[in-house]
């Protein structure tokens, strides 16, 4: 999961939402750095992660970039999960994706005090260019992929994935569906 999976699981607390949307940039023990809330949002990120990098499911969509991506393989499938979930937004969220993305880009705005340096960095041009929304289209994905690319300290070539998305879509949106339902139970019993 990226951007938009993480604070879609979010349960519906500001601090929670804003430790996970900042984990990422965060290293070590945020207890002592955060308040609880805020730690306890890096914790649920890092559930999400490990959940999701454990689940059969996701493998097996890993398995399908690993030809062209190798060890950068499940960062694509993080990617291309956001775009199934922004895609598909009305199957999984009453409320419509540009009120949903404003939203949290206004949400997060008001605690932005609390970001880390890379995420103060980054949050304008995410706010500016509306990944969030983005997400949604296949150029917002390519997009994305093109930025990992860019930001990959090896020749990744992250974007041409966007074929071998198209070749297996119906399947990722399959598997997506029976993953997001098992993690938002694991989020609920652990953080809700």
């Amino acid at each position: 999961m990226n951007f938009l999976g993480h604070i879609y699981l979010t349960p519906d607390d500001d601090e929670l939402l804003l430790g996970n949307f900042i984990a990422d940039s965060v290293k070590g023990n945020p207890d002592n750095r955060f308040p609880k809330r805020i730690a306890q949002g890096i914790r649920l990120h890092r559930a999400i992660d490990e959940f999701t990098d454990r689940h059969p499911l996701v493998k097996l969509g890993v398995e399908r970039f690993r030809e062209s991506q190798g060890r950068y393989a499940p960062v694509v499938i993080d990617v291309v999960y956001d775009h199934v979930l922004a895609s598909n937004w009305q199957q999984f969220h009453d409320q419509d994706l540009k009120g949903f993305t404003d939203e949290i880009y206004e949400r997060l705005d008001s605690l932005s005090h609390h970001f880390p340096p890379p995420v103060q960095r980054y949050f304008p041009y995410m706010k500016q260019q509306n990944w969030l929304y983005n997400y949604q289209f296949e150029w917002g994905l390519r997009k994305s992929l093109e930025g990992l690319d860019r930001r990959s300290k090896m020749d990744t070539q992250m974007y041409l994935t966007v074929d071998v998305y198209q070749s297996h879509q119906e399947t990722f949106l399959q598997e997506f569906e029976a993953f997001l339902s098992e993690v938002q139970e694991m989020v609920q019993a652990n953080y809700g």
